[in-house]
This record gives structure tokens, sequence and C-alpha cells, in this order.
């Protein structure tokens, strides 16, 4: 089997939101030989999502393009929203759609070491990149559950412009918003906690799910972010009915659905609750 014919989904998630963003990067990617499935940024999160499929090669140049015209717009000094992140590039996670997954580390690896070197910012591998003894988990070297102490695996120095990178090869995962009808950040952030509580007591429907609450200032309404990490066992469309009970004892109602990214054929009889563009499908 030839490795470099992997099919893989790439997405890069860049700490900076400006309207014409999403538009650049189309226009880079439409002259690489990959498949645009999702381009949106928030100004709240001051963040910007883009995945991209297409054959391993194609997507690492592709990404090599992205970076070499996005990066330069990025200032960590001035950028300020509401998502956690460690820097310009905050987090660029691989997932394997068909092939080889070893061949898929390796070239994840490979190229985070360029990126670091071409761009003078340390990297922290993540998940299944991660070497060995190393932290994996993506909260943890964000430092979201503590301060991280942990050498970067490329470069040594954090950039004043640009921070650190998170570069890794991960399972697939579903990402998705509930925007609430409410400006009461600290009562979603109970039905988080709630979520994330029940999750570590072993209820089944939520296995692998991470919740985080974020206000919404620009629209004067709340979010309640997830993230469903196995989704092979684990459907939006229990996880949404379990929520929202918890925000309805709150008095808080969802007014809408976002999903973040990609969702694999597979998965959409399970997220019937989640409101989807036909273009943010893997098959």
């Amino acid at each position: 089997m030839d490795f470099a014919l992997n099919r893989i989904l790439a997405v890069p998630n860049w700490s900076f939101y400006d309207p014409k963003l999403c538009d650049l990067a189309r226009g880079i990617l439409a002259a690489e030989q990959v498949q645009v499935h999702y381009c949106q940024g928030d100004v709240d999160h001051q963040r910007s999502v883009i995945a991209f499929s297409g054959q391993q090669a194609d997507v690492f140049r592709s990404m090599d393009n992205l970076a070499e015209n996005i990066l330069p717009l990025i200032n960590m000094n001035v950028q300020n929203g509401v998502h956690p992140r460690v820097g310009a590039l905050d987090v660029a996670p691989f997932v394997l759609l068909n092939g080889s997954e070893s061949a898929l580390i390796e070239e994840t690896i490979r190229w985070a070491s360029h990126f670091s070197l071409r761009f003078d910012l340390p990297v922290h591998l993540y998940e299944k990149a991660a070497r060995a003894g190393q932290e994996v988990r993506l909260p943890h070297l964000r430092g979201q559950l503590g301060v991280l102490i942990q050498v970067p695996d490329f470069g040594t120095v954090e950039n004043p412009q640009w921070g650190t990178a998170i570069v890794g090869v991960r399972n697939f995962l579903l990402a998705v918003n509930l925007n609430l009808v409410t400006g009461d950040i600290h009562r979603v952030r109970q039905v988080a906690k709630e979520l994330r509580f029940q999750r570590d007591r072993g209820r089944e429907e939520l296995k692998g799910v991470r919740a985080l609450a974020f206000d919404l200032k620009s629209r004067g309404m709340t979010q309640l972010s997830l993230n469903l990490t196995e989704p092979d066992s684990t459907s939006f469309d229990a996880v949404f009915e379990i929520a929202s009970n918890l925000l309805a004892e709150e008095a808080i109602f969802v007014s809408g659905t976002e999903l973040i990214g990609v969702i694999r054929d597979e998965d959409l009889a399970g997220a019937t609750l989640l409101t989807i563009d036909p273009s943010q499908v893997v098959r």
C-alpha cells in the first residue's frame, strides 16, 4: 500500500476571527486538491475553525499554505476570546479516514517539527502522536486543569506573537454548541459541571463528553459547548436530551445548535436534533 495515499481530515483551530479569514482560507484551499467541509469563526471566541479532507500529502501541503498566510495575521498579545487557547494555531488535529494510522502519525510528527522550525514556536504533540510518557490530553496541555509542567516536543521558548501550538492525531469527535436563551453564565457553568460529574460517575450516555460554558456578550446569550470524543458509543441526541433537561431545571432553554467542523455519515442517525449542513458530512 502507498501510505502517501492515506485519506485524512485536518481541523486546525486558529485563535483569530475576521469575517474575511474564511474567504482567504477557501481561496487558498481552492487551489489544492482537498475538500473543504467547514470554515467559520466567532467574535466572542476569537477563534476560526477550518475542516478539510483529502489525500495525506495534499492535506499537509494545504496546512503549510494556510500557516504561511494566516499566522502573520495573528498577534496573541492583542487577541482576546472566551475559548481556552495556548497559541495562534491553538490545536491542529489530524484524523485518519482511510489508510495507515502509523503513517499518519509519522507524517504528523514530521510536520510538527517542520512547523516549529519554520515559525520559531514550540509545539506539543498530543493524543496518538504524543511521545511515550508525555501528557496526551488536550485540556491538560492547554493548562485548563492546572499549570502544565512539560517541555515541548519541538522548540523551547514561547513565541511572543504566536505562543505555542498543539499538534496531533486523534480519533473522530463531534464538536457541538448549544446556544442558550440566557445571559447567566454561572447557571450554565453549573450545568456543564453537572454533565462532567455524571460522566465521571459512569453515566453511559455521557461517555467521553466534555462540557464547557461560554459567555457570548456580542449576542447577549450563553453557550454550552460539548465535545463528544467517543461518538461510536455516544449519540448527540442522547446527550442533548440530558443537557436540555438539566438546563430546563435552571429555566434555561436552547435556541439553536451548531456543529463545529464535521460529522461522519454513520453518526447522522443519532444526531437528528443537530443542525447540519450537507457539506459537513464526511463519508
